[in-house]
């Protein structure tokens, strides 16, 4: 059973067009995990950012699609896995990435918190941004003192 429904999810996925409309932010010590879902609730994604190298930015795609039992699933073992370093906390609920930005010390990356619908094209939803977020990548026991600085702020 657990088989058809993977291959009805990939096959779904390839067809379909689908595209991911919420998302919630993750964190242990050494990664964010942006896990991304569609608007049925049917199709789950994984983003990984390493936050261990304070100067490189890491990303990872997890090219699996998961089902919503399958992602907490692996969000239980990924808190399980870390739990010597506080486990995984949630961190917030957005709609999307804007970018990833470096000044003169870390990486941060740019989110978008709220939004608002102000029309659709054949159909489709437009949005604008409300409110963002800039969440710093590395965690605090890596990031380097240029992160406090007069210049960074």
């Amino acid at each position: 059973m657990e088989a058809e429904t993977r291959t009805r999810i990939d096959e779904d996925a390839d067809s379909s067009g689908y595209y991911l409309q919420k998302f919630r932010l993750y964190e242990t010590h050494s990664n964010f995990y942006m896990i991304g879902r569609d608007k049925n609730r049917s199709f789950w994604r994984v983003l990984k950012i390493d936050r261990s190298e304070p100067s490189e930015l890491n990303i990872l795609e997890d090219p699996t699609t998961y089902t919503e039992h399958e992602c907490c699933e692996l969000l239980k073992r990924i808190d399980e896995g870390n739990l010597s370093t506080g486990g995984l906390k949630f961190v917030t609920t957005c709609y999307g990435i804007i970018g990833f930005i470096k000044f003169l010390g870390p990486h941060y990356m740019l989110i978008i918190t709220k939004r608002r619908k102000i029309g659709a094209i054949c159909g489709h939803a437009i949005y604008s941004i409300t409110k963002s977020e800039m969440i710093q990548i590395p965690n605090s026991h890596m990031q380097s003192n240029m992160a406090f600085t007069k210049n960074e702020n």
